[in-house]
């Protein structure tokens, strides 16, 4: 009797196990084909999920990193990768610049998706759809950020957890501001060699520094009506005009700032509130940089109600910003 009650039981056991996989893979097949669009207006459709993105610039990594998942190739800017993502860029391919791509490695790599920044990609557009299905951001805003987080989950089919982080970073940024006291101005800026460009008011990063209740002092762009330019370049004498309490400086790499008679004139350096910022603050659009600003920032701002953040590695810490000998 066991004999035959075996007999009947592993196939039917073995006919089961086969039709729930096929559910399984039905079920995550389901949404399939599925068409986004990007920046670019330009219709793209996924005829699967994809399994494999390449990320040129560090929005893709980032929102890869959001969803537990990893990028398998990764841009540098400056010739640097990223700082804020830690020990996995390791593991991913070396893309090259951010605005030079290297097609050879990228084609090595054979990505499913490969997800840009469109200032930096629009003149290869055809070369990347070559190799793989081509997504490209303008990433400005915070009204970009979110769209683009729910464009590239709508194409890997986790739409649901792309509006999670929205809805969550949105009640963080809320939760910030109630907290925030107030009665602070700011700058932030980024160096290129010995030109100086500071932000306007629609840039995410100082978009989450005003909804810190911090005076943007570089104010709104004189175009408000376009994205482009999110900054200008900031005169040293204009600098000392605004005199903001606290300035927020990216550099491309860790040598000091060239030195000039108005630093040392500046309140900001006075009271030693310059920092030296990461990358996350110029390419913030990504979930885990947007984050990692909003707290960082709330922290250097009024370190006496904002604790400094404890998830951020040290090499992407903002540090006190030092200057070169005269």
């Amino acid at each position: 009797m066991t004999d035959n009650h075996s007999a009947f039981y592993w196939p039917v056991m073995l006919m089961t196990t086969f039709l729930a996989s096929l559910i399984t893979l039905s079920s995550a097949m389901a949404d399939y084909p599925v068409t986004v669009q990007d920046d670019r207006s330009k219709s793209i459709t996924f005829e699967k999920q994809p399994q494999s993105v390449a990320s040129i610039s560090v929005f893709g990594a980032d929102l890869m990193w959001a969803l537990d998942q990893q990028a398998t190739g990764l841009s540098t800017l400056n010739h640097r990768q990223s700082a804020y993502l830690g020990d996995q860029v390791s593991r991913m391919k070396d893309l090259g610049e951010v605005h030079e791509t290297d097609m050879e490695r990228l084609t090595e790599l054979n990505p499913d998706l490969i997800i840009g920044l469109r200032q930096y990609t629009e003149p290869f557009a055809s070369k990347f759809e070559e190799i793989g299905q081509f997504l490209a951001f303008d990433l400005v805003t915070q009204e970009d950020s979110e769209q683009a987080i729910m464009t590239v989950t709508r194409a890997l089919d986790q739409a649901q957890q792309g509006q999670a982080l929205n809805q969550n970073f949105q009640a963080l940024k809320e939760e910030f501001k109630q907290k925030a006291p107030g009665e602070v101005s700011a700058i932030l800026i980024w160096h290129w060699a010995d030109t100086l460009y500071a932000f306007y008011n629609h840039y995410l990063s100082t978009d989450i520094m005003q909804s810190l209740k911090v005076e943007n002092a570089m104010g709104r762009s004189p175009t408000p009506a376009l994205k482009k330019p999110d900054s200008s370049v900031l005169s040293m004498e204009r600098l000392l005009r605004l005199n903001p309490d606290v300035i927020l400086s990216f550099t491309g790499d860790e040598a000091p700032i060239s030195y000039h008679p108005v630093w040392q004139r500046l309140k900001a350096v006075q009271n030693k509130r310059v920092y030296r910022i990461n990358d996350q603050y110029v390419m913030p659009h990504g979930p885990v940089a947007r984050e990692m600003v909003l707290r960082e920032m709330a922290h250097l701002f009024y370190p006496d109600q904002f604790p400094a953040p404890d998830n951020i590695p040290d090499a992407a810490r903002a540090k006190p910003l030092t200057f070169s000998e005269r």
